[in-house]
This record gives C-alpha cells, structure tokens and sequence, in this order.
C-alpha cells in the first residue's frame, strides 16, 4: 500500500510539474508534438525517401541528389567542395531558404566527403557542388589550377553556418 500511495504522489508531482511554467511549454513542443507527427506519419503511404526530405528539408535533398549522382557517374572516390554560404547571402541573396549542407551532416546523409573553401582538406576535392535558383549542379574539378581559381573566386565570401 505505501509502495501504490507513493507511485500516486509521484506521478501527481511530475503531472503538476508538466503542466506549469517553462515545462508545460516544453512537454507541448517535444513530446506532444513528437506523438502528433508520428500518428501523421504512421498512416501517410509516401515512401522514406520523401519522409526524410520533409522532415530534414533541403539540405536532405540536396545531398541526395549529390549521391545519386556520383553514383549514377560511378566516382569511387568523391570530395565535393561546398560554395559558401555567404556567397548564397551576398550574391545570390537565396540563403535563409537555400544553403550548402555542412561538411559533417553531408557525410551523415551521404557517406562522401566533403570540403568548405577553408577547408585544410580542400586540395582533395575533385567535384564542385554549385546551388543557384534553378537548382543545384555538380561541376568536375579537372586540375589543380582549376580549383585554386574556383577558391580564388570565393575568397571574399567565407564559410558561415
């Protein structure tokens, strides 16, 4: 009986608790929400790949589309350079809704390496991932001096989050 009378009290501190203050909040944002997006989630018949795109929007999809290609060009051994961010925001003026994935998310989509232009490892990329407004496309880097022009063209624009 004091073990039951106890569970009571507890479970009716933690429901107090959940529905006051900074944690009402919190309890409606993540779990709640969570448990709302997987009934939506759970009866929908799209297919993972258009799952994960939504929840993970676009720098999902472009890293996708990243792989497919290489993989469609049968490239063993692909280090794609990521334009800057900044240049997305400065020149293009696309970047709150468009950006290039970071180099460490693109690895966890993808499995390939990728490079930013401060990069230490930037002497191996062999591939060039440019995002305008019509979409993305990935250029082949052929030379060494090619990629210190791509660099030299980006100087001005450094890498930001």
């Amino acid at each position: 009986m004091k073990g039951f009378l106890l569970s009571v009290i507890a479970l009716g501190v933690i429901l107090l608790v959940l529905n006051f203050g900074y944690y009402q909040e919190w309890f409606r944002v993540k779990p709640l929400q969570y448990w709302s997006d997987f009934l939506k989630e759970k009866d929908d018949t799209v297919g993972e790949y258009t799952v994960r795109a939504q929840r993970y929007g676009i720098t999902y999809t472009i890293s996708m589309r990243v792989l497919y290609a290489i993989r469609k060009k049968n490239i063993t051994h692909a280090v794609i350079l990521f334009e800057p961010n900044s240049y997305y925001r400065d020149s293009l003026h696309i970047y709150p809704n468009v950006h290039a994935p970071e180099p460490a998310v693109f690895y966890y989509y993808t499995g390939l390496e990728g490079v930013w232009t401060n990069s230490p490892h930037v002497n191996k990329a062999n591939f060039l991932l440019r995002i305008s407004r019509n979409g993305a496309a990935l250029d082949t880097i052929r030379s060494p001096q090619q990629l210190q022009e791509i660099l030299a063209r980006y100087k001005k624009y450094p890498p930001i989050l």
